[in-house]
């Protein structure tokens, strides 16, 4: 069940090192990807909130000051939350100012649909900025759309865990991963998925160090495909897949979105 909140006073729901997750919600974006950041709460007040973002650099995003706007997903009360928020400024390269307004949405949490599965994969890391990381995820985009395989791109079969949200997958001890990398993985028989990742946890385990990715940066496209392979996978097993577009922390919509009129 959905409840929304039409509230002037948002603080009660953000507390200070709180976690929270930004997906790019502007009018400019382009439609067809979908975008997120991480970050956590160093101050809020009535309507406004500093979040200091997990991976942003100096001017990653100074050219988004009044002009941005995210959907802020988080968790207070025992639900999720969603309010949409305009970026007002930064500071120190990666303090995001926002202002939000509108309607505060709560919700149920959801899983995602995930399953484990033998797949050719490549993972690019290093510890570069996410502005490198970006440039490159439409470099490859690109070249993949317009000529198809990258020369030179081997992908292993690996075994992994996998859902529209993100990967998991064990690698070696002495080969950690970086805060952020570009997967390419291979499912349809079509071109490789090429999703930009961050690390969110990591378990040390006798065979090596079990890690958990989190895209943030992938084509919708890819995100379907994604759900459709793992939902076939379910449905074989004798499984009922989720609908991953439920889980709203993997969409740039609002609830009340879908309410509206076409």
């Amino acid at each position: 069940m959905t409840h929304h909140s039409h509230i002037s006073d948002y603080s009660r729901y953000f507390n200070q090192r709180q976690k929270v997750y930004l997906v790019n919600m502007s009018a400019e974006r382009n439609s067809d990807i979908y975008e997120s950041l991480s970050g956590v709460v160093t101050s809020s007040g009535i309507d406004s909130l500093e979040i200091r973002i997990t991976h942003s650099g100096h001017d990653t995003h100074v050219g988004e000051v009044g002009i941005a706007t995210y959907k802020l997903t988080s968790e207070a009360l025992g639900s999720g939350i969603q309010v949409l928020a305009d970026l007002v400024g930064i500071v120190a390269g990666n303090i995001f100012q926002l202002r939000m307004h509108g309607t505060l949405e709560m919700f149920q949490r959801r899983s995602v649909s995930r399953v484990e599965l033998s797949a050719h994969l490549f993972q690019l890391r290093g510890n570069f900025p996410l502005a490198f990381f970006r440039k490159e995820w439409k470099r490859v985009t690109d070249h993949l759309r317009n000529n198809g395989m990258l020369p030179g791109l081997v992908l292993q079969e690996t075994l992994i865990n996998l859902s529209a949200g993100g990967i998991g997958l064990t690698v070696d001890a002495n080969n950690r991963p970086s805060p952020l990398s570009m997967f390419f993985v291979s499912l349809d028989g079509g071109l490789p998925v090429c999703a930009l990742a961050e690390t969110v946890w990591e378990q040390e385990m006798d065979e090596g160090v079990r890690c958990g990715f989190r895209f943030i940066h992938i084509l919708k496209a890819d995100q379907e495909r994604i759900n459709s392979c793992v939902s076939d996978l379910i449905r074989k097993s004798g499984g009922i897949p989720l609908d991953f577009k439920r889980n709203w922390v993997l969409v740039d919509k609002m609830v009340a979105d879908g309410r509206k009129p076409e």
